[in-house]
């Protein structure tokens, strides 16, 4: 199957994208220029409807209000390429929370929601006991130096980078890959029970962005997919595609455990898009990594999302 759509491109209105180039007519013409029919712009976005459930200074501009700007740029755009404007929400698994709500979502031609983003701890995902005490300790020496405050110290101490605490941890008592495999199951599993996207995921087309790929961590991530057995999956995935929810294959698919992993949703029925998450012009480059994958796992036209078919 010829990769025909890409519905996972950021332009700067992302706050993670980087590349002062990055607008949306420079990405719409690379998709000119490679001869894709379809794409979508998904910038990160928290329907400001929604209270945050704990501080995110990410999510403080990336309203829909502000994303909706990218609407204005497309418009001059005459060519025979279809644009879909969606989104990237955010599902906060430890919380249950999912950033977008039922009047925001149905103003967009489709959503993607992550429940792996596992680099935004205590939003998305808890810090392991290990870092949580680590921090402990480190407060409680912050504290004892002549004018800093206990509330100041624990202040600190919750700044400074995971990497930097392990003179503070003592042992580990934490399997990390353990800990956000696990974590990852019950994130997917309680995202589809999530009471606000059972609200309209039947009304629009939802898609899950980079399932089981933990971000920040994607090294490990084969490491962490392997420790799912297959009937879990096969749970997970009936459901998902029972719900008629869609799963994203991207161009970090192209590893043995992603091959076995979107081969039994392709046997429970699930469909799928594709998507580069480019966030500028250049990374559109990447979307052929997600060909491996697709041929892997015999993916026909007949088992993409009906949004996405060309």
């Amino acid at each position: 199957m010829k990769i025909l759509h890409d519905v996972h491109l950021h332009d700067y209105l992302s706050r993670c994208t980087n590349e002062w180039g990055a607008t949306a007519m420079s990405m719409i013409r690379e998709a000119e220029r490679t001869g894709l029919r379809l794409i979508g712009f998904s910038n990160h976005t928290w329907d400001e409807s929604v209270p945050l459930p704990a501080p995110k200074d990410f999510y403080k501009k990336q309203s829909m209000a502000y994303e909706m700007q990218i609407r204005d740029e497309v418009a001059e755009y005459k060519g025979d390429l279809k644009i879909l404007i969606g989104a990237e929400t955010e599902y906060c698994g430890m919380y249950d929370v999912l950033g977008m709500g039922k009047e925001a979502a149905l103003t967009l031609d489709y959503l993607l929601i992550p429940h792996s983003h596992v680099h935004m701890r205590d939003f998305v995902m808890p810090s392991t006991p290990d870092v949580v005490r680590a921090r402990e300790a480190l407060s409680q020496k912050l504290a004892e130096i002549e004018g800093i405050t206990p509330e100041r110290a624990v202040a600190l101490a919750a700044k400074l980078p995971e990497k930097e605490l392990e003179p503070y941890m003592g042992e580990k008592t934490v399997d990390y890959v353990q800990y956000v495999s696990d974590f990852m199951v019950k994130s997917f599993k309680g995202l589809m029970e999530n009471e606000v996207l059972k609200s309209y995921s039947d009304l629009m087309p939802v898609s899950v962005a980079h399932p089981f790929q933990p971000c920040g961590s994607i090294d490990m991530m084969d490491q962490m997919i392997a420790l799912i057995p297959d009937h879990t999956f096969g749970d997970l995935f009936a459901e998902t595609a029972r719900r008629g929810i869609g799963l994203e294959i991207n161009p970090w698919t192209n590893t043995p455990e992603s091959y076995r992993m979107f081969g039994i949703a392709k046997e429970c029925g699930c469909k799928f898009t594709v998507g580069s998450d480019a966030h500028g012009a250049p990374e559109m480059a990447k979307l052929p990594d997600a060909r491996p994958c697709i041929e892997h796992i015999g993916l026909t036209e007949d088992d993409l999302m009906d949004f996405v078919r060309t």
